[in-house]
């Protein structure tokens, strides 16, 4: 390496990420993660965050426009890639701490889990979301994608949960409603624990490429109340899948030579 390409990089190295800050230019990174914590009770956005965004000053770790003229307001919790937290009061919501994970620390199959306990000290509704646009379909024509959710939690007040898939690949589109329910612990005196469960799977046709994963939950509190919950989005392997690959074992045990006495 010659002296002035040494030196060009040691100005690139240098200079270069000081007038990122000196200027407020955003550093580039491509968005898939990203966490949504809203008060409805507020026009805007309360909570915003994208995976692997720290700082929220003159240098930002965050280059693009977020879905929904968005962009980060709180810093990442996790310096993982795939994990994504805020704790936080949001109006009258005192406490909410939430974790939002996907891939690829969950693995290579499209997966995401959100994880939320949120206490209140007054009455209003709570949007939580977590969104990944990075899953690839590579599904056959003729053949199907089948997503499992499965929710679990306790809640004083009203829960709502929905997952979605969007063909589209952006984030907070609700193109296809994959599993979810509502949870209504207003109505015994103690309040609720609920569970559930639903497995929808969609064609080649309607979810092919690339595409967008979603959980959306909604939480109403009319005083001192908590809610917590527990939401696991996956892709579970077709049966087909596995039938084909017992039949491949079945024939590498059956071509085994066998020993003579």
């Amino acid at each position: 390496m010659s002296a002035t390409t040494r030196m060009h990089r040691i100005l690139f190295f240098t200079v270069v990420p000081i007038l990122w800050v000196l200027i407020g230019v955003v550093m580039p990174c491509h968005a898939d993660l990203m966490l949504r914590v809203d008060n409805l009770d507020t026009p805007e956005v309360d909570v915003f965050v994208v995976d692997q965004v720290f700082n929220l000053g003159g240098l930002s770790m965050y280059s693009g426009a977020s879905p929904n003229n968005n962009t980060p307001s709180a810093a990442d919790q996790y310096s993982q890639e795939g994990a994504v937290g805020f704790t936080g009061g949001v109006g009258s919501f005192s406490m909410s701490v939430t974790v939002g994970l996907s891939g690829p620390l969950l693995g290579e199959e499209a997966r995401m889990d959100l994880f939320n306990v949120t206490l209140s000290g007054g009455s209003g509704t709570l949007v939580v979301e977590l969104w990944d646009t990075d899953f690839h379909s590579n599904v056959v024509a003729g053949g199907q994608t089948t997503f499992q959710t499965l929710v679990g939690g306790t809640t004083d007040g009203l829960f709502e949960i929905g997952t979605y898939a969007d063909n589209s690949a952006v984030a907070f589109g609700t193109q296809y409603l994959l599993g979810g329910g509502t949870f209504n612990g207003e109505a015994v005196s103690d309040g609720l624990a609920f569970a559930g469960e639903s497995v929808t799977a969609l064609s080649s046709a309607s979810l092919s490429g690339n595409y967008a994963l979603g959980i959306r939950a909604s939480i109403t509190h009319t005083g001192l109340e908590v809610t917590s919950f527990d939401v696991d989005l996956r892709q579970v392997p077709e049966p087909a899948a596995g039938l084909l690959a017992l039949i491949v074992l079945l024939v590498l045990g059956s071509s085994r030579p066998r020993r003579r006495s």
